[in-house]
């Protein structure tokens, strides 16, 4: 290894790692990282917003941040050393990615919910709680990552693309070469219209889970060609996804009750980590804090050896005090809104209590479809919940609030599993407990940072976009559903079509989620992805038969490589439309 102040050699992708990690992990708000963050969340900000209401869709700038930092990094100034660290480029990625998703997926339909129903006077009282629900949610996953239920050696595909384009950047050897064949492949391929980044992420994710989401994706698209008539006119798909995420949700909890019951066989001292796991490093003793030392009690997996770094119960509080904020966040909403005015005592507790679940139990289920297969189904997530409140019985504003403080929850916080999990692999994969841990907080500190400009964005802007007639068009599919109502047979439809998911997930337990995929597919209109994926499958399940764990590895690089080369091209393309349509227009 060749160290001098310009360049930095590494032989191998783990000198490479240990390398950074033997250094003081950066620091979010350093001043000059603070700068970059601020300027590279403002412009992810921005153009989440643009992209929400022009096109109904936001982009992942997970990669375009990682790129930025990389780009500063070779400046010829003192200030640009610190952004050739790995740590220091993950944290400009993580800061973009919430920053875009937060101001376009997150805020930007919360609020235009309840101005599609022409009550602009309750925008702030949605939007403010719209923001507690978003805070929340990313605070979640940082409290949740590698749980049991959310393991950093999960498949999180889009995590797994954004360390591989950093580290093909600093390592600069065989693995660049192969991600820059799949970047390139990944720009060509979405050029052409192939689906590439669901090719990419079917060589990433759970190989059952993802063929079950292909399938869903197949059946939902020709589905009206092979029978004259659509699932989603018989809610098939809400059904499917009711069923699954229910059982699910079962499965969760059943989980956790066995962890505690059998938690003096599960829990493994220091000592035993030590010798059973070669990966787990002692910290100096002194430097932990008690959240520290309990941190590093984790609970190994039996069947793949990882040991967590969160423990049972750590869960477990992390879910009651979900409950507890997302109650407080609601009652806020609905009294500074003032949909409280609109139902009695009772049907208010009812609803704060149903927003509550539904917040939760949809920030579970997107994040569950995002770290098997990089796709979460947010929006039809909203839908499930509206239909069950049409039926409880809620009024219509109360509905379009209900349907504003779901939809902040589940798109930030699989984002944010994406960008811990690109963070986990940069800091070795769980190799150096300390400064995982560490590196883990500096993130959220990021995320946080990239939230703060997103809500600055929103509450600046919205009024604009809006009076403009520049709506997200899901608000309107929000108020067409609360509009229309629903009737018996609707209600007997999903629960029928319930059986079917529930079913599945049982089927396949909590770990392949073959259930919610499927459900997830069934939920979106891609089949030419779906029949892409599963070809693709088939390719990577004979390349891991032939070559094993040298050819598994390689094909994660090409496969990150697909995902950020469609990423790249989606970005810049929809960034030009946006600058050519602006330029017409003035």
């Amino acid at each position: 290894m060749k160290d001098d102040d310009t360049r930095i050699k590494f032989d191998s992708e783990e000198e490479l790692i240990d390398y950074y990690c033997s250094k003081p992990h950066p620091k979010a708000f350093t001043p000059s990282i603070v700068i970059v963050m601020l300027l590279c969340s403002l412009v992810g900000g921005i153009i989440g917003m643009e992209l929400i209401v022009k096109f109904g869709l936001s982009t992942n700038s997970s990669i375009i941040g990682a790129l930025i930092a990389v780009i500063v990094g070779m400046l010829p100034m003192k200030f640009a050393r610190k952004f050739r660290n790995i740590h220091t480029q993950n944290l400009v990625e993580t800061a973009i990615s919430c920053a875009t998703f937060g101001a376009g997926n997150v805020l930007m339909v919360c609020v235009s919910i309840i101005w599609v129903f022409n009550k602009p006077e309750m925008c702030t009282g949605i939007l403010i709680g719209g923001v507690i629900a978003f805070v929340v949610d990313i605070t979640m996953m940082y409290w949740l990552f590698d749980t049991p239920l959310m393991g950093a050696d999960e498949a999180w595909p889009i995590g797994i693309a954004t360390a591989e384009t950093i580290l093909a950047a600093a390592e600069m050897g065989k693995k660049a070469k192969l991600l820059i064949g799949g970047i390139a492949g990944g720009i060509i391929g979405t050029w052409l219209g192939l689906p590439m980044d669901i090719i990419g992420v079917c060589g990433l994710g759970n190989i059952f889970a993802l063929t079950a989401f292909c399938i869903g994706l197949i059946m939902n698209g020709y589905w009206p060609t092979w029978f004259g008539y659509s699932l989603g006119d018989y809610y098939v798909p809400q059904g499917v996804m009711v069923g699954a995420g229910m059982v699910g949700l079962i499965q969760a909890i059943i989980l956790i009750v066995r962890k505690y019951k059998g938690r003096s066989k599960t829990e493994t001292p220091k000592e035993e980590l030590k010798t059973a796991d070669s990966t787990f490093i002692e910290p100096e003793e002194s430097e932990l804090t008690v959240e520290q030392e309990n941190e590093l009690l984790g609970e190994k997996d039996e069947k793949t050896g990882h040991i967590y770094t969160r423990t049972t119960k750590q869960m477990t509080q992390t879910f009651v005090r979900g409950i507890i904020l997302y109650i407080i966040g609601a009652v806020i909403m609905a009294l500074i809104g003032g949909i409280a005015a609109e139902m009695s005592e009772g049907m208010l507790v009812v609803w704060v209590i149903y927003a509550m679940a539904a917040a939760l139990i949809s920030e579970i289920l997107v994040g569950i479809s995002a770290m098997h297969s990089g796709y979460f189904p947010a929006m039809a997530t909203v839908i499930i919940f509206l239909v069950f409140g049409i039926f409880i019985g809620f009024p219509p504003h109360a509905l379009a609030f209900l349907a504003g403080y779901t939809a902040c929850t589940g798109p930030a916080f699989a984002d944010m599993g994406y960008d811990l999990k690109a963070g986990w692999i940069l800091r070795g994969r769980g190799r150096h407990v300390k400064f995982e841990l560490e590196g883990r907080r500096q993130q959220y500190y990021a995320e946080l940072f990239g939230a703060a400009v997103a809500v600055v964005l929103v509450f600046i802007f919205y009024r604009s976009y809006f009076l403009a007639g520049r709506i997200p068009p899901v608000a309107s599919v929000y108020k067409a559903t609360i509009d229309a109502g629903v009737n018996g047979t609707v209600l007997r439809q999903i629960l029928l079509f319930a059986i079917v998911g529930a079913v599945l997930q049982l089927i396949s337990g909590l770990k392949r989620q073959i259930g919610i995929l499927f459900a997830a597919g069934l939920l979106i209109t891609n089949p030419i992805a779906g029949v892409a994926g599963l070809i693709f499958l088939t390719f990577r399940y004979f390349i891991e038969k032939k070559f094993g764990d040298e050819g598994r590895k390689n094909l994660n690089v090409v496969s990150a490589g697909l995902i950020a080369g469609a990423a790249l091209f989606s970005f810049c393309t929809n960034t030009f439309k946006l600058v050519s349509t602006n330029s017409k227009k003035g």
